[in-house]
């Protein structure tokens, strides 16, 4: 599910500052992010609407379609403790990969039937139209469940920071749970919006920070 292709942007930019967070460009690498984030996301409601059983290969394929959208664009990083993973990157990167759509076809044919096309198609134009039209891009952040501390999370977030700060670009977040809604009010995140789920009982809410000047 990982295609090599031209670097985006934020792979251009030098910084002499120490940045904890680290692209994961090797095989290994980017399957220790991948076991991360479906390990810490797979019982996520906000992943559940689009299969018709919520099996556990479903929950995983729907996890990996989405990781391996952002691996395509060079997107999956690894805190410095290897123990915390996000998904991050421009917002205008749109390449795919043929890896990634037979999985998405996949996904579609064992799982969530014909019929959820649709509906992807819609909840996705309805993200993206909400979105700033210039930003980084940052979804799937989890932690090793058996790690205990904030460490890994304090790493992702200061990371992206550093990396957005560099680019002169905002960094988008969106959740549908309260608490981590919560957390990125904490952190100094500015909830811009905030849309009913159109397939579940779920509020999307919509972050946003500015790099410092």
């Amino acid at each position: 599910m990982i295609r090599i292709g031209p670097l985006p942007r934020v792979a251009h930019f030098r910084c002499h500052k120490f940045i904890p967070l680290k692209r994961a460009n090797k095989i290994q690498e980017i399957d220790r992010a991948r076991q991360i984030l479906t390990e810490a996301l797979k019982d996520s409601l906000g992943i559940h609407w689009v299969l018709k059983q919520k099996s556990e290969l479903g929950k995983v394929l729907a996890l990996e379609v989405l990781f391996y959208e952002g691996a395509d664009k060079d997107g999956v990083y690894l805190s410095d403790d290897n123990n915390g993973a996000v998904v991050f990157y421009d917002i205008n990167d749109s390449r795919k990969s043929r890896q990634n759509a037979l999985r998405k076809f996949k996904l579609v044919w064992r799982h969530s039937g014909v019929q959820s096309v649709y509906r992807l198609l819609r909840y996705r134009k309805m993200i993206s139209s909400t979105r700033p039209k210039q930003a980084m891009v940052g979804f799937l952040v989890g932690t090793d469940r058996s790690v205990k501390g904030t460490k890994a999370i304090f790493d992702i977030h200061q990371g992206m920071q550093e990396i957005a700060s560099n680019l002169k670009l905002p960094i988008c977040l969106e959740t549908t749970l309260p608490r981590v809604r919560r957390l990125y009010q904490f952190a100094g995140y500015t909830e811009y919006a905030s849309k009913t789920h159109p397939y579940a009982d779920l509020e999307i809410y919509f972050f946003i920070k500015h790099p410092k000047k």
